[in-house]
Protein backbone atom coordinates (compact mmCIF):
# COMPACT_ATOMS: atom_id res chain seq x y z
CA UNK A 1 0.00 0.00 0.00
CA UNK A 2 1.51 3.30 -1.06
CA UNK A 3 1.67 6.46 0.93
CA UNK A 4 -1.28 8.11 -0.85
CA UNK A 5 -3.55 5.17 -0.14
CA UNK A 6 -2.70 5.20 3.56
CA UNK A 7 -3.42 8.90 3.78
CA UNK A 8 -6.82 8.45 2.09
CA UNK A 9 -7.85 5.68 4.41
CA UNK A 10 -6.86 7.72 7.42
CA UNK A 11 -8.90 10.64 6.17
CA UNK A 12 -11.87 8.37 5.51
CA UNK A 13 -11.60 6.79 8.94
CA UNK A 14 -11.43 10.13 10.71
CA UNK A 15 -14.36 11.44 8.67
CA UNK A 16 -16.40 8.36 9.46
CA UNK A 17 -15.62 8.67 13.18
CA UNK A 18 -16.60 12.31 13.13
CA UNK A 19 -19.85 11.44 11.37
CA UNK A 20 -20.56 8.70 13.92
CA UNK A 21 -19.85 11.09 16.79
CA UNK A 22 -22.08 13.69 15.17
CA UNK A 23 -24.80 11.08 14.71
CA UNK A 24 -24.52 10.07 18.34
CA UNK A 25 -24.81 13.69 19.42
CA UNK A 26 -27.78 14.11 17.08
CA UNK A 27 -29.49 11.03 18.49
CA UNK A 28 -28.86 12.21 22.06
CA UNK A 29 -30.17 15.65 21.21
CA UNK A 30 -33.23 14.13 19.48
CA UNK A 31 -33.96 11.93 22.51
CA UNK A 32 -33.72 14.93 24.78
CA UNK A 33 -35.90 16.95 22.40
CA UNK A 34 -38.47 14.13 22.27
CA UNK A 35 -38.44 14.01 26.08
CA UNK A 36 -39.00 17.76 26.24
CA UNK A 37 -41.88 17.50 23.77
CA UNK A 38 -43.51 14.72 25.77
CA UNK A 39 -42.97 16.64 28.99
CA UNK A 40 -44.57 19.72 27.47
CA UNK A 41 -47.51 17.67 26.26
CA UNK A 42 -47.93 16.15 29.71
CA UNK A 43 -47.78 19.58 31.30
CA UNK A 44 -50.47 20.83 28.93
CA UNK A 45 -52.66 17.83 29.80
CA UNK A 46 -52.00 18.36 33.50
CA UNK A 47 -53.05 22.02 33.28
CA UNK A 48 -56.13 21.03 31.29
CA UNK A 49 -57.02 18.52 34.01
CA UNK A 50 -56.38 21.11 36.70
CA UNK A 51 -58.62 23.76 35.20
CA UNK A 52 -61.29 21.20 34.35
CA UNK A 53 -61.35 20.25 38.04
CA UNK A 54 -61.45 23.92 39.05
CA UNK A 55 -64.38 24.37 36.69
CA UNK A 56 -66.06 21.36 38.29
CA UNK A 57 -65.76 22.96 41.73
CA UNK A 58 -67.25 26.21 40.48
CA UNK A 59 -70.08 24.36 38.75
CA UNK A 60 -70.86 22.42 41.93
CA UNK A 61 -70.67 25.55 44.08
CA UNK A 62 -72.98 27.48 41.75
CA UNK A 63 -75.53 24.65 41.73
CA UNK A 64 -75.54 24.49 45.53
CA UNK A 65 -75.93 28.28 45.76
CA UNK A 66 -79.12 28.03 43.72
CA UNK A 67 -80.53 25.07 45.67
CA UNK A 68 -83.62 25.80 47.76
CA UNK A 69 -83.54 22.54 49.70
CA UNK A 70 -80.00 21.80 50.84
CA UNK A 71 -80.99 18.28 51.85
CA UNK A 72 -80.85 17.48 48.11
CA UNK A 73 -77.15 18.20 47.68
CA UNK A 74 -75.87 14.93 49.18
CA UNK A 75 -77.80 12.78 46.74
CA UNK A 76 -75.40 10.63 44.64
CA UNK A 77 -76.82 11.84 41.34
CA UNK A 78 -77.07 15.52 42.30
CA UNK A 79 -74.33 16.82 39.93
CA UNK A 80 -74.71 14.33 37.08
CA UNK A 81 -76.83 16.38 34.69
CA UNK A 82 -75.40 19.82 35.40
CA UNK A 83 -71.66 19.34 36.10
CA UNK A 84 -70.42 15.84 35.22
CA UNK A 85 -69.15 14.75 31.81
CA UNK A 86 -66.91 12.04 30.39
CA UNK A 87 -63.80 13.76 31.77
CA UNK A 88 -65.19 15.21 35.01
CA UNK A 89 -66.92 13.92 38.13
CA UNK A 90 -68.17 16.17 40.96
CA UNK A 91 -69.17 14.71 44.31
CA UNK A 92 -70.03 15.92 47.81
CA UNK A 93 -69.55 14.45 51.28
CA UNK A 94 -71.04 15.79 54.49
CA UNK A 95 -68.30 16.19 57.10
CA UNK A 96 -70.18 18.08 59.82
CA UNK A 97 -73.40 19.98 60.42
CA UNK A 98 -73.55 22.63 57.72
CA UNK A 99 -70.14 21.62 56.28
CA UNK A 100 -69.56 19.65 53.09
CA UNK A 101 -66.44 18.59 51.18
CA UNK A 102 -66.83 19.25 47.47
CA UNK A 103 -64.53 17.13 45.29
CA UNK A 104 -63.89 17.49 41.56
CA UNK A 105 -61.96 14.77 39.71
CA UNK A 106 -60.94 15.29 36.10
CA UNK A 107 -59.36 12.76 33.73
CA UNK A 108 -57.95 13.99 30.42
CA UNK A 109 -56.85 11.93 27.39
CA UNK A 110 -58.10 8.54 28.62
CA UNK A 111 -56.84 8.98 32.17
CA UNK A 112 -53.30 10.06 31.21
CA UNK A 113 -53.81 13.22 33.26
CA UNK A 114 -55.78 12.97 36.50
CA UNK A 115 -56.48 15.85 38.87
CA UNK A 116 -58.39 15.90 42.17
CA UNK A 117 -59.25 19.20 43.82
CA UNK A 118 -61.42 19.62 46.88
CA UNK A 119 -62.75 22.47 48.98
CA UNK A 120 -65.05 22.71 51.96
CA UNK A 121 -68.40 24.45 51.57
CA UNK A 122 -70.17 26.02 54.53
CA UNK A 123 -73.92 25.89 53.87
CA UNK A 124 -76.16 27.85 56.24
CA UNK A 125 -79.40 26.16 57.11
CA UNK A 126 -80.45 22.80 55.82
CA UNK A 127 -84.04 23.82 55.11
CA UNK A 128 -86.50 21.28 56.49
CA UNK A 129 -89.62 20.22 54.62
CA UNK A 130 -93.15 21.27 55.51
CA UNK A 131 -95.91 23.32 53.91
CA UNK A 132 -96.76 24.63 57.38
CA UNK A 133 -94.11 24.97 60.10
CA UNK A 134 -94.97 26.06 63.60
CA UNK A 135 -93.63 26.61 67.07
CA UNK A 136 -97.00 28.26 67.72
CA UNK A 137 -99.90 26.13 68.92
CA UNK A 138 -102.32 25.51 66.05
CA UNK A 139 -106.09 25.48 65.68
CA UNK A 140 -107.61 24.34 62.38
CA UNK A 141 -111.36 24.94 62.48
CA UNK A 142 -113.25 24.16 59.30
CA UNK A 143 -116.37 23.33 61.37
CA UNK A 144 -117.20 20.03 59.75
CA UNK A 145 -115.85 21.01 56.34
CA UNK A 146 -112.58 20.18 54.58
CA UNK A 147 -109.21 21.90 54.49
CA UNK A 148 -107.15 20.77 51.49
CA UNK A 149 -103.38 21.19 51.36
CA UNK A 150 -100.96 20.27 48.55
CA UNK A 151 -97.83 19.49 50.59
CA UNK A 152 -94.12 20.00 50.17
CA UNK A 153 -92.72 16.86 48.47
CA UNK A 154 -89.84 16.29 50.89
CA UNK A 155 -87.30 13.55 50.17
CA UNK A 156 -87.68 11.17 47.26
CA UNK A 157 -87.76 7.51 48.24
CA UNK A 158 -87.71 5.31 45.16
CA UNK A 159 -90.45 6.60 42.87
CA UNK A 160 -92.45 8.15 45.74
CA UNK A 161 -91.98 11.25 47.88
CA UNK A 162 -91.96 11.59 51.65
CA UNK A 163 -94.36 14.52 51.59
CA UNK A 164 -94.70 16.79 54.63
CA UNK A 165 -97.83 18.81 55.33
CA UNK A 166 -97.05 19.99 58.87
CA UNK A 167 -93.89 20.33 60.97
CA UNK A 168 -94.90 21.34 64.49
CA UNK A 169 -93.53 21.72 68.00
CA UNK A 170 -96.61 22.47 70.14
CA UNK A 171 -100.28 21.57 70.33
CA UNK A 172 -102.53 20.98 67.34
CA UNK A 173 -106.32 21.06 67.37
CA UNK A 174 -108.27 20.02 64.28
CA UNK A 175 -112.00 20.64 63.92
CA UNK A 176 -113.34 19.27 60.66
CA UNK A 177 -111.00 17.51 58.22
CA UNK A 178 -107.43 18.46 57.33
CA UNK A 179 -106.53 16.63 54.13
CA UNK A 180 -103.17 16.09 52.51
CA UNK A 181 -104.37 15.82 48.91
CA UNK A 182 -100.93 14.82 47.65
CA UNK A 183 -98.97 15.96 44.60
CA UNK A 184 -100.66 17.07 41.38
CA UNK A 185 -99.25 18.24 38.05
CA UNK A 186 -101.49 21.33 38.09
CA UNK A 187 -99.82 22.51 41.30
CA UNK A 188 -96.09 21.68 41.09
CA UNK A 189 -94.10 22.41 44.29
CA UNK A 190 -91.46 24.21 42.24
CA UNK A 191 -90.61 24.82 38.61
CA UNK A 192 -89.03 21.78 36.96
CA UNK A 193 -90.18 19.35 39.64
CA UNK A 194 -91.40 16.93 36.96
CA UNK A 195 -91.45 17.13 33.18
CA UNK A 196 -92.79 13.74 32.16
CA UNK A 197 -96.20 12.33 31.40
CA UNK A 198 -98.93 13.81 33.60
CA UNK A 199 -100.39 10.35 34.03
CA UNK A 200 -97.11 9.29 35.70
CA UNK A 201 -96.82 12.37 37.91
CA UNK A 202 -95.03 11.59 41.22
CA UNK A 203 -97.06 10.76 44.30
CA UNK A 204 -96.64 10.90 48.06
CA UNK A 205 -95.91 7.56 49.67
CA UNK A 206 -98.90 6.08 51.45
CA UNK A 207 -97.49 6.84 54.92
CA UNK A 208 -96.92 10.47 53.92
CA UNK A 209 -100.45 11.35 52.86
CA UNK A 210 -102.95 11.60 55.71
CA UNK A 211 -106.50 12.74 56.32
CA UNK A 212 -106.99 13.83 59.93
CA UNK A 213 -110.37 14.57 61.45
CA UNK A 214 -111.32 16.14 64.80
CA UNK A 215 -108.11 15.26 66.60
CA UNK A 216 -106.40 17.08 69.46
CA UNK A 217 -102.80 16.47 70.39
CA UNK A 218 -100.59 17.79 73.16
CA UNK A 219 -96.99 18.95 73.07
CA UNK A 220 -95.79 15.59 74.36
CA UNK A 221 -97.26 13.05 71.98
CA UNK A 222 -98.17 12.31 68.38
CA UNK A 223 -101.43 10.44 67.79
CA UNK A 224 -101.53 7.36 65.54
CA UNK A 225 -103.90 9.12 63.12
CA UNK A 226 -101.09 11.47 62.19
CA UNK A 227 -99.09 9.94 59.35
CA UNK A 228 -95.46 10.63 58.55
CA UNK A 229 -96.54 13.81 56.75
CA UNK A 230 -97.00 15.26 60.26
CA UNK A 231 -93.56 15.73 61.76
CA UNK A 232 -93.26 16.36 65.48
CA UNK A 233 -90.10 18.46 65.80
CA UNK A 234 -89.41 20.22 69.09
CA UNK A 235 -85.78 21.15 68.43
CA UNK A 236 -85.83 22.81 65.01
CA UNK A 237 -85.33 26.57 64.78
CA UNK A 238 -87.73 27.96 62.15
CA UNK A 239 -85.84 31.25 61.92
CA UNK A 240 -82.49 29.71 61.03
CA UNK A 241 -84.30 27.11 58.95
CA UNK A 242 -85.89 29.86 56.84
CA UNK A 243 -83.32 32.66 56.75
CA UNK A 244 -79.97 30.88 57.35
CA UNK A 245 -79.36 33.42 60.11
CA UNK A 246 -79.10 32.72 63.84
CA UNK A 247 -82.23 33.61 65.78
CA UNK A 248 -80.20 35.90 68.05
CA UNK A 249 -79.06 37.86 64.96
CA UNK A 250 -82.59 38.49 63.63
CA UNK A 251 -82.24 42.26 63.72
CA UNK A 252 -78.93 42.76 61.90
CA UNK A 253 -79.11 39.56 59.90
CA UNK A 254 -82.59 39.87 58.41
CA UNK A 255 -84.70 42.82 59.54
CA UNK A 256 -82.12 45.45 58.66
CA UNK A 257 -81.75 43.86 55.21
CA UNK A 258 -85.50 43.99 54.56
CA UNK A 259 -88.03 46.72 53.82
CA UNK A 260 -89.25 47.65 57.31
CA UNK A 261 -92.71 49.17 57.85
CA UNK A 262 -94.95 49.80 60.84
CA UNK A 263 -98.04 47.73 61.41
CA UNK A 264 -101.52 49.23 61.34
CA UNK A 265 -105.19 48.53 60.75
CA UNK A 266 -104.46 49.44 57.11
CA UNK A 267 -101.40 47.24 56.84
CA UNK A 268 -102.13 46.01 53.32
CA UNK A 269 -101.90 49.50 51.83
CA UNK A 270 -98.42 50.05 53.28
CA UNK A 271 -97.29 46.65 52.09
CA UNK A 272 -98.55 47.37 48.57
CA UNK A 273 -96.60 50.63 48.46
CA UNK A 274 -93.44 48.85 49.62
CA UNK A 275 -93.36 46.06 47.04
CA UNK A 276 -91.07 46.47 44.04
CA UNK A 277 -88.42 44.54 42.16
CA UNK A 278 -85.79 45.37 44.80
CA UNK A 279 -88.18 45.03 47.73
CA UNK A 280 -89.63 41.54 47.98
CA UNK A 281 -89.03 40.90 51.68
CA UNK A 282 -91.34 43.06 53.77
CA UNK A 283 -90.83 43.24 57.55
CA UNK A 284 -93.81 44.57 59.55
CA UNK A 285 -93.29 45.72 63.13
CA UNK A 286 -96.37 45.40 65.34
CA UNK A 287 -100.01 44.53 64.70
CA UNK A 288 -101.02 44.03 61.08
CA UNK A 289 -104.53 43.79 59.65
CA UNK A 290 -104.42 42.57 56.06
CA UNK A 291 -108.20 42.74 55.97
CA UNK A 292 -109.76 41.65 52.70
CA UNK A 293 -107.12 43.33 50.51
CA UNK A 294 -105.15 40.18 49.70
CA UNK A 295 -106.04 40.41 46.02
CA UNK A 296 -104.64 43.96 45.87
CA UNK A 297 -101.31 42.78 47.30
CA UNK A 298 -101.22 40.01 44.69
CA UNK A 299 -102.03 42.51 41.95
CA UNK A 300 -98.96 44.53 42.96
CA UNK A 301 -96.75 41.43 43.00
CA UNK A 302 -97.93 40.58 39.49
CA UNK A 303 -97.55 44.15 38.26
CA UNK A 304 -93.89 44.47 39.30
CA UNK A 305 -93.09 41.08 37.78
CA UNK A 306 -91.71 39.19 40.78
CA UNK A 307 -92.46 35.61 41.76
CA UNK A 308 -93.68 36.50 45.25
CA UNK A 309 -92.72 38.00 48.60
CA UNK A 310 -91.71 37.01 52.10
CA UNK A 311 -93.93 38.79 54.61
CA UNK A 312 -92.64 38.88 58.20
CA UNK A 313 -94.87 40.11 61.02
CA UNK A 314 -92.83 40.83 64.15
CA UNK A 315 -94.23 40.98 67.70
CA UNK A 316 -97.78 41.75 66.72
CA UNK A 317 -101.21 40.37 65.96
CA UNK A 318 -101.75 39.28 62.36
CA UNK A 319 -105.26 39.25 60.95
CA UNK A 320 -106.40 38.00 57.55
CA UNK A 321 -110.12 38.28 56.86
CA UNK A 322 -111.49 37.25 53.49
CA UNK A 323 -110.76 35.24 50.39
CA UNK A 324 -107.86 35.58 47.97
CA UNK A 325 -104.67 34.13 46.51
CA UNK A 326 -101.25 35.37 47.53
CA UNK A 327 -97.80 34.41 46.23
CA UNK A 328 -96.02 34.77 49.54
CA UNK A 329 -94.40 33.06 52.47
CA UNK A 330 -95.93 34.35 55.70
CA UNK A 331 -93.59 34.35 58.70
CA UNK A 332 -95.17 35.29 62.03
CA UNK A 333 -92.34 35.99 64.46
CA UNK A 334 -92.02 36.63 68.17
CA UNK A 335 -88.51 37.88 68.85
CA UNK A 336 -86.46 36.10 71.56
CA UNK A 337 -86.72 38.81 74.24
CA UNK A 338 -90.18 40.08 73.35
CA UNK A 339 -92.95 40.40 75.94
CA UNK A 340 -95.62 40.57 73.23
CA UNK A 341 -98.93 38.86 74.00
CA UNK A 342 -102.28 39.28 72.25
CA UNK A 343 -105.11 40.71 74.30
CA UNK A 344 -108.86 40.94 73.90
CA UNK A 345 -108.56 44.72 73.70
CA UNK A 346 -106.10 44.56 70.79
CA UNK A 347 -108.25 42.07 68.94
CA UNK A 348 -111.38 44.14 69.43
CA UNK A 349 -109.62 47.10 67.79
CA UNK A 350 -108.69 45.01 64.74
CA UNK A 351 -112.01 43.20 64.58
CA UNK A 352 -114.12 46.31 64.97
CA UNK A 353 -115.77 45.89 61.60
CA UNK A 354 -116.27 42.13 61.91
CA UNK A 355 -119.44 40.67 63.46
CA UNK A 356 -119.21 39.42 67.04
CA UNK A 357 -119.38 35.80 65.90
CA UNK A 358 -116.11 36.23 64.04
CA UNK A 359 -114.64 32.91 65.15
CA UNK A 360 -112.49 34.10 68.06
CA UNK A 361 -113.71 33.56 71.60
CA UNK A 362 -112.82 35.88 74.45
CA UNK A 363 -110.42 33.30 75.83
CA UNK A 364 -108.76 32.78 72.45
CA UNK A 365 -108.18 36.50 72.06
CA UNK A 366 -105.69 36.29 74.93
CA UNK A 367 -103.47 33.62 73.32
CA UNK A 368 -104.22 33.61 69.56
CA UNK A 369 -101.74 35.88 67.77
CA UNK A 370 -102.58 34.89 64.17
CA UNK A 371 -106.16 34.65 62.97
CA UNK A 372 -107.19 33.71 59.47
CA UNK A 373 -110.88 34.00 58.72
CA UNK A 374 -112.10 32.74 55.36
CA UNK A 375 -110.58 30.78 52.51
CA UNK A 376 -107.24 32.54 52.11
CA UNK A 377 -104.96 30.68 49.69
CA UNK A 378 -101.24 31.21 50.06
CA UNK A 379 -98.64 29.49 47.90
CA UNK A 380 -95.42 29.92 49.84
CA UNK A 381 -96.63 28.32 53.04
CA UNK A 382 -96.67 29.44 56.65
CA UNK A 383 -94.01 29.70 59.33
CA UNK A 384 -95.82 30.44 62.59
CA UNK A 385 -93.05 31.13 65.07
CA UNK A 386 -94.59 32.58 68.23
CA UNK A 387 -93.74 30.05 70.97
CA UNK A 388 -96.36 29.88 73.70
CA UNK A 389 -98.98 31.64 71.57
CA UNK A 390 -101.46 30.27 69.02
CA UNK A 391 -102.51 30.57 65.39
CA UNK A 392 -106.09 29.87 64.35
CA UNK A 393 -107.37 29.06 60.88
CA UNK A 394 -111.11 29.64 60.81
CA UNK A 395 -112.78 28.24 57.70
CA UNK A 396 -111.37 26.12 54.91
CA UNK A 397 -107.60 26.12 54.55
CA UNK A 398 -107.06 25.56 50.85
CA UNK A 399 -103.59 26.10 49.40
CA UNK A 400 -100.88 24.51 47.30
CA UNK A 401 -97.26 24.80 48.37
CA UNK A 402 -94.76 26.30 45.88
CA UNK A 403 -91.25 27.24 46.96
CA UNK A 404 -90.62 29.38 43.85
CA UNK A 405 -92.66 32.25 45.30
CA UNK A 406 -90.12 32.93 48.09
CA UNK A 407 -86.89 31.69 46.50
CA UNK A 408 -85.73 35.07 45.17
CA UNK A 409 -86.81 36.92 48.31
CA UNK A 410 -84.43 34.80 50.41
CA UNK A 411 -81.59 34.45 47.92
CA UNK A 412 -79.44 37.24 49.41
CA UNK A 413 -79.49 35.54 52.83
CA UNK A 414 -78.37 32.10 51.74
CA UNK A 415 -75.19 31.34 53.65
CA UNK A 416 -73.39 29.14 51.12
CA UNK A 417 -69.69 29.98 50.95
CA UNK A 418 -66.22 28.49 50.71
CA UNK A 419 -64.47 27.83 53.99
CA UNK A 420 -61.24 29.80 54.10
CA UNK A 421 -58.10 27.66 54.14
CA UNK A 422 -59.87 24.54 52.90
CA UNK A 423 -58.31 24.45 49.41
CA UNK A 424 -56.51 21.24 48.51
CA UNK A 425 -54.81 20.52 45.19
CA UNK A 426 -53.25 17.08 44.96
Amino acid sequence: MNKHQQSGMTTLLITSMLLIVALLFSLASYKNLFYQIKRTQNEVLARQAHWAAEGGLECGYSKIKQEMNLSNITKPSYFIESCDNTNLTVSLDKIDTGKYELLAESKININHAVKNIKKIIVAGSNRSSGAIKATSNLIFDSSGGNSDVYPEPGEKNGSMYECVLLRYAGEVKIIGRLINVGLHYIYPPYDGFYSGDDALYPKCSINHQSTVENDIITATDKPPVFGDDYVKDTIFDPFYDTFSVKRSDWKEGVRDKSTVISGSTDCATTIIRSINVDSDRIWVEGDCDLGDDISLIQDKITAVGIAGIVLVIQDGILLVNGVGDLNALIYHFKTPDSSFVPTEGKWNLLLGGVPSNNGLTSIEKNHVAYFQNGSFRIKGGYVLDTPGLSAKFNGSLDFNFNSDVFKDALDDLKAVKWQQGSWHDF
